[in-house]
């Protein structure tokens, strides 16, 4: 039984997790949950095993502490509208990777970094390609007006778009480069047939953050071959699927209404300013902690008798803010931002300081672009609200994490070879 808990076999079985966990997360409909909580399970009986040379650093105790951080600003409302579990349960998803993390730093020594950039890199790309195919026969063959693959076509595209950003930042010095791209192409095709503009309309920007980081490396001739495929991509699927066409028209015509106030006939953009509306009330009614939901809808319908708020409103259960920056705000307030800085914001900052400090660490990179991306899609989505999406984030985290602070001092010598 001991040699089952050894950290041979822990970051070998925890490096089998990740790719599969990469590889089903769009393309099927197996939840990652599925594979990560028994690894959770698994971690701990890690832990008690070996608890004689568990020895947590400062560093470790503030990594759990950010991984704490989504409950401890949940637990408020939680405990105002009588322990309602649906607060804390995708906090709980987040804080579940916790004992995988101390099992990763405990066996980090094991832990063989050309195996699991292998496997990082080939779960993210065929999970990709996957997600892309899948999302290409939904719009083209099934005609389903926006593609979603096993989920809702928000999550979809948005876990797309992370997997894409995955593939962009392992490229750099990597022999599976072209798969990579593949990858990262079949991510954006998968965005593309969603149709989901929240997510679309910041890939520029993201994009933008690679090429900044990878400026010194990437040749102008990546650069432009890159950027040609999916300007050719946007343009090729604007001309000839109609979904496509159809929902860039719709876009111009609600921000024509928006700007001509006309907020109640722009239904998706339109109804998002009320929603943020609707939550910076719940906030100013009570700055510390914010509404429960049950407050927010009460006041919801207060607004809509003031007509400040139209009736539309009335349709939106607990007020859901469609911003993961608003719906703190609204439920968890000044508590619950400062603790979305702990679980968004500074992940991304401590990723660049590792990245800046030896840019041939391509976790710290993954790092840097995945936890971005999530800092840009939540503010038009409330994108760690399902539990499957906290419980992956978290453990995204935990691996690229250990796996850059692994990575600090190695400079590789493929990276030569990639210019």
């Amino acid at each position: 039984m001991p040699t089952l808990f050894t950290p041979s076999v822990a970051a070998k079985l925890n490096g089998w997790v990740l790719f599969a966990t990469l590889v089903i997360l769009i393309a099927t409909p197996i939840s990652a949950t599925a594979l990560i909580a028994p690894l959770m399970l698994y971690a701990t009986a890690y832990l008690i095993a070996n608890r004689a040379t568990l020895a947590p650093t400062r560093l470790d105790w503030a990594v759990i502490a950010l991984l704490l951080s989504y409950l401890i600003g949940r637990l408020a409302p939680f405990v105002m509208d009588d322990f309602t579990s649906r607060y804390i349960s995708a906090p709980l998803h987040m804080a579940a990777s916790i004992p995988i993390y101390l099992m990763l730093r405990h066996a980090s020594a094991a832990l063989d970094l050309s195996r699991y950039r292998s496997q990082l890199e080939w779960g993210a790309s065929l999970g990709a390609i996957g997600g892309g195919a899948l999302a290409a026969y939904q719009g083209l063959v099934q005609g389903i007006e926006r593609a979603e693959g096993f989920m809702f076509y928000l999550n979809f595209a948005y876990l797309a778009c992370s997997l894409m950003l995955i593939c962009l930042a392992m490229m750099r010095g990597s022999p599976r480069s072209w798969w990579l791209a593949l990858g990262a192409i079949g991510a954006f095709m998968a965005v593309l047939f969603s149709q989901t503009r929240g997510v679309l309309l910041v890939i520029p920007v993201l994009l933008s953050l690679v090429i900044i980081l990878n400026l010194d490396r990437i040749g102008w001739k990546r650069l432009v071959i890159g950027n040609a495929a999916i300007a050719l991509l946007a343009v090729g699927a604007y001309a000839t699927v109609p979904i496509v066409e159809e929902r860039v028209a719709f876009t111009i015509e609600e921000l024509t209404q928006i700007q001509q106030g006309q907020i109640e006939e722009a239904v998706s953009s339109g109804g998002r300013v009320q929603l943020w509306t609707a939550a910076t009330e719940a906030f100013k009614a009570r700055p510390s902690v914010g509404l429960t939901y049950p407050e927010r809808e009460t006041q919801i319908e207060t607004l809509v008798e003031e007509e400040v708020l139209t009736e539309w409103m009335l349709s939106i259960n607990r007020g859901h803010a469609h911003s993961q920056y608003f719906e703190v705000l609204a439920t968890g307030g000044l508590i619950g931002i400062v603790m979305l800085a702990g679980y968004l914001l500074l992940p991304a900052a401590g990723y660049l300081w590792l990245y800046l400090h030896n840019s041939h660490n391509p976790f710290a990179l993954a790092g840097v672009l995945f936890t971005t991306g999530f800092i840009v899609y939540s503010l038009t989505e409330v994108a760690l609200q399902k539990e499957m999406i906290a419980a992956w984030y978290g453990y995204m985290q935990i691996n690229l994490l250990a796996l850059a602070l692994a990575s600090r001092n190695v400079r590789p010598a493929v990276s030569a070879s990639s210019r």
